[in-house]
């Protein structure tokens, strides 16, 4: 059972016996203890990039690992807070963008964008455009960590900046991922955790056009901004990347074979067993069963995003059964509208990211009364938090995994005022289409 604390200074306050103290200070003992390790937690996430921080996957472990620890969760209802279904989901979705990585299939169009392109600033719209396409159906934390390599291994074949190129490539996945259930993880944790009847259905309806109106309008936004107009570019010509065909015609198939099915199944009826989970799993298990290269593409797999969901379900059961998630709430933006939820979605994000901020605000919002029917509260968090990633370094999962591959291979990544320089003026534009778009939905 969740205890607040005015709960627990109640029980302090009317005890008459020993018993009833013993157990006001256990209850107090737990939201003390539980406050410290999500303190810690979180604050590891935060300085992430500096000495003191750690990266996400490794932050959340430890604190999932201290909840089980320190007693605040038993091991058993621990393991039963990971849920398998987002776990299974991801591991399907990162086994589809995993193959056409290896296949070299990526690698192949970022060639041809480059050989196709005859300035700076058609080069900057080809990267954004195709990147937001990309991490609609592939996941944005997987795209940003495929196409980073390709962005630095650029600066080979065409004499210009690859910089405006790596944040083309970060503003692109963010936004383009608004627009389906599969774009990135925190639309996922909505889309299978709120209730929501149709997702598929109901993210195109309410996502999709303002994504693409944020796609056409931030598109001249990048070119100004980068000076990209003004710069030619000079391509040294090199043999096109190989890619394996088998392979690739593969996942593209299994990618061809489950979008529409996802709309279907919120369309028509289907048997229990049938369902976006389990459909994507049979997906991913035929791709190994085909491929002679499956030990090269589960050895590819983004896992450290899955142990990251691992550590975030443990953790978040702790804040749930401490009572510390209610008195974080007081602190935070009520999320029973829409200007309370975009507000929190962004600018908690930058705190503790936009996957953990979901997590916490799902169970927070239905306590508060948000039920599967309130589509445009589910899909404002999902929009706020996710466009959030566009405003600082930290603010998206996915701003890490581009720098960080993309300075291992080619110099230095983002700065986190440079990001912020030419972030806010993308999250302004992005944030106040979604909001409008939302605003007018829902007075219709």
């Amino acid at each position: 059972m969740c205890l607040n604390t005015l709960k627990i200074w109640q029980v302090l306050e009317l005890a008459k016996d020993k018993k009833d103290i013993n157990k006001a200070f256990l209850l107090m003992s737990v939201f003390i203890e539980d406050s410290i390790v999500l303190a810690l937690t979180y604050g590891l996430i935060a300085a992430r990039g500096t000495r003191l921080g750690l990266q996400p996957w490794a932050a959340m472990l430890l604190g999932a690992s201290l909840t089980i620890l320190m007693g605040i969760v038993p091991p058993s209802d621990a393991f039963s807070a990971i849920n398998l279904d987002v776990i299974l989901f991801l591991i399907s979705l990162f086994t589809i963008a995993s193959a056409l990585e290896v296949s070299g299939f990526l690698s192949y169009v970022a060639y041809r964008l480059v050989v196709s392109s005859k300035s700076s600033a058609e080069l900057v719209s080809k990267i954004f455009l195709s990147s937001a396409v990309l991490s609609m159906f592939l996941t944005n934390d997987g795209v940003a960590g495929s196409m980073a390599p390709i962005i630095a291994s650029m600066q080979k074949q065409v004499r210009f900046d690859a910089k405006p190129l790596l944040y083309s490539l970060a503003f692109g996945v963010t936004i383009g991922s608004v627009a389906l259930p599969i774009g990135n993880p925190q639309n996922l944790l909505i889309a299978l955790d709120s209730g929501i009847a149709r997702p598929f259905i109901e993210f195109i309806i309410f996502l999709l056009p303002p994504t693409l109106i944020n796609l056409v309008i931030t598109t001249p936004i990048l070119i100004y901004m980068f000076r990209a107009s003004k710069q030619s570019i000079k391509i040294e010509m090199v043999d096109p990347p190989s890619f394996d065909r088998r392979l690739t015609y593969a996942a593209l198939s299994a990618l061809g074979v489950l979008m529409p099915l996802y709309i279907l199944m919120d369309v028509i009826p289907m048997p229990t067993y049938i369902t976006p989970v389990t459909v994507s799993l049979g997906a991913a298990s035929l791709l190994y069963a085909y491929t002679e290269k499956r030990r090269e593409v589960v050895m590819n797999l983004d896992w450290s995003t899955i142990l990251f969901f691992i550590g975030l379900f443990i953790v978040s059961e702790g804040a749930l059964r401490s009572g510390v998630l209610y008195v974080i709430a007081s602190y935070l933006p009520s999320p029973t509208n829409l200007p309370g939820i975009f507000a929190a979605g962004i600018l908690v994000s930058q705190v503790i990211s936009n996957v953990p901020m979901v997590a916490i605000y799902i169970p927070l919002m239905q306590r508060l009364g948000i039920g599967p029917g309130n589509l445009i509260d589910w899909v404002a968090l999902a929009a706020s938090s996710t466009i959030a990633g566009n405003l600082t370094l930290i603010g998206a999962a996915s701003n890490v995994i581009a720098s960080e591959s993309f300075e291992r291979r080619s110099g230095r990544g983002f700065g986190f005022i440079e990001f912020l320089k030419y972030g806010v003026p993308v999250t302004i534009v992005n944030a106040l289409i979604y909001y409008l778009w939302l605003l007018l939905m829902q007075a219709i």
